[in-house]
């Protein structure tokens, strides 16, 4: 059944549109998708002119609210990544060095000893494993050094604004990229394309947060 234009509501700004609903017109060029309550394949009998020309409306000014572009959203991720990443693994190195001084005191004193809570300890960290704690302590190092180096190279990207053309980013990376790096998971569908933006200033804050630590 088709609806007509007298029963239609359309988005009227970046508050109202949901994210999910921006990211299928980016995706697929559909100006439908302006259209509440609109699914593809639906026949609608609207302007499409129209339709197109308040979505312009609604992405400048989100554009003009925004500091940050595109392109440095999964520098910023990388970032808090690579940082949350060398914090955890510092703490396992923390713990490793415990557990061999305690072995090195039970050795002296002829009690049995084992290394059961590094195991447990390792089995949510991708690492090389070893039984030798002062190898597994320095693979553990070695992956720090990986990260403070992936670190770097996204703090320099950032510093020097090396852009890209918008047409060349992913927005389902980019979006998966926010997420990661606030450590939360939003469905895309339940936010605004405003409260998007406002994932990103806070994934934003953070990385500044972290670069001047």
């Amino acid at each position: 059944m088709k609806k007509k234009k007298n029963k239609i509501r359309i988005y009227q700004d970046s508050k109202d549109l949901p994210f999910w609903n921006y990211k299928r017109i980016v995706q697929t060029g559909d100006f439908f998708y302006m259209i509440k309550g609109y699914n593809s394949g639906d026949e609608i009998e609207y302007d499409l002119t129209e339709l197109e020309s308040k979505y312009d409306s609604i992405i400048q000014d989100y554009v003009i609210s925004q500091n940050t572009k595109n392109e440095d959203i999964i520098n910023y991720s990388n970032c808090l990544i690579a940082a949350n990443e060398i914090e955890k693994l510092k703490i396992v190195i923390k713990i490793i060095d415990l557990v061999i001084d305690r072995n090195e005191k039970k050795k002296v004193l002829g009690l049995e000893f084992d290394n059961r809570v590094i195991d447990e300890l390792l089995q949510n960290v991708k690492v090389q494993r070893s039984d030798d704690l002062e190898i597994q302590k320095q693979k553990i190092l070695d992956k720090i050094q990986k990260f403070k180096n992936q670190l770097e190279k996204s703090k320099s990207i950032i510093e020097k604004k090396e852009s890209n053309n918008d047409e060349d980013y992913d927005i389902d990376e980019q979006y998966i990229s926010v997420c990661l790096g606030l450590e939360m998971h939003v469905d895309e569908k339940l936010i605004s394309l405003y409260q998007y933006g406002v994932m990103v200033k806070m994934l934003v804050k953070k990385v500044e947060s972290i670069n001047k630590s």
